[in-house]
């Protein structure tokens, strides 16, 4: 039995004042980002499109979490411009974003261990404290899409398995309503066939509507996932485009697997 239930939908409503698919979503516009002196990112560009699931892919270090921890609000850029749905967020609170539909999974464990499944939903649910029934209402159908989940809910978070965990991650984002969800290396640390279940689930997510952009070292897992992808090298865009293309490209695949990325 596989831990997503495919009978399960994921239909977290429609959100009237998006973007058509196809129409820019997010643009990212000459964004330089550093930690004190050490500059991290060099004027990163790039869009990403309404419905669509977009890699970020580069060696280790190379500044793909960074990317998102700016996007998503938690770093604010030194330079550059980052327009949402229209509206320029760069430096606007995590928490803020959050509630607007921007969402970040960051990577390794992003839940408190010490907590039960339903108290680190509850502690999600905060963001809704006046939409009691709007996070009911979600719960419900987080719970539907990971049904091992709903039968947890009281175990200690950090008794789960792996897997188990990173669906718990993906159900407190999905309370959120995510329009834009940002995934960092989900399937890091994770055993294949775990990993192939957690990306038939982002592929699912997709499909219904959400726009992913989607942090990765892997290059299959990057081509099984998205259509279109980014490569950062040292802070840099190397590469943009497709993701097929990507792969033929020997100078990446070299850097990826044999590189030593500073940042």
């Amino acid at each position: 039995m596989t831990m997503f239930d495919e009978t399960a939908r994921v239909d977290l409503g429609v959100d009237r004042d998006r973007p058509e698919a196809g129409e820019v979503l997010l643009s990212v516009e000459d964004v330089d980002f550093s930690y004190d002196s050490l500059q991290i990112l060099f004027g990163i560009s790039m869009d990403v499109l309404q419905g669509e699931s977009l890699a970020v892919l580069g060696t280790n270090g190379a500044g793909k979490s960074t990317l998102l921890r700016v996007i998503a609000g938690l770093e604010r850029p030194s330079r550059g411009s980052i327009v949402f749905g229209g509206r320029d967020i760069a430096g606007v609170p995590a928490e803020i974003l959050s509630k607007q539909g921007l969402v970040l999974i960051p990577g390794g464990r992003a839940i408190f261990t010490d907590m039960t499944v339903e108290e680190n939903l509850e502690i999600q649910g905060l963001a809704l404290r006046r939409q009691r029934q709007v996070y009911l209402e979600r719960k419900e159908q987080a719970l539907a899409t990971f049904p091992a989940l709903a039968r947890s809910l009281r175990r200690p978070a950090g008794r789960l398995s792996g897997g188990e965990q990173q669906q718990l991650a993906v159900a407190k984002a999905l309370l959120l309503e995510p329009r834009l969800l940002c995934v960092d290396e989900l399937s890091l640390g994770l055993a294949p066939v775990i990993v192939g279940e957690l990306l038939d689930i982002v592929l699912r997510l997709n499909e219904s509507g959400i726009t992913t952009v989607v942090v990765e070292q892997s290059l299959n897992i990057a081509a099984k996932l998205c259509e279109r992808a980014v490569f950062i090298e040292k802070g840099e865009i190397r590469f943009e485009g497709r993701t097929a293309e990507l792969l033929e490209r020997n100078d990446i695949a070299r850097a990826v697997f044999f590189g030593d990325g500073n940042r």
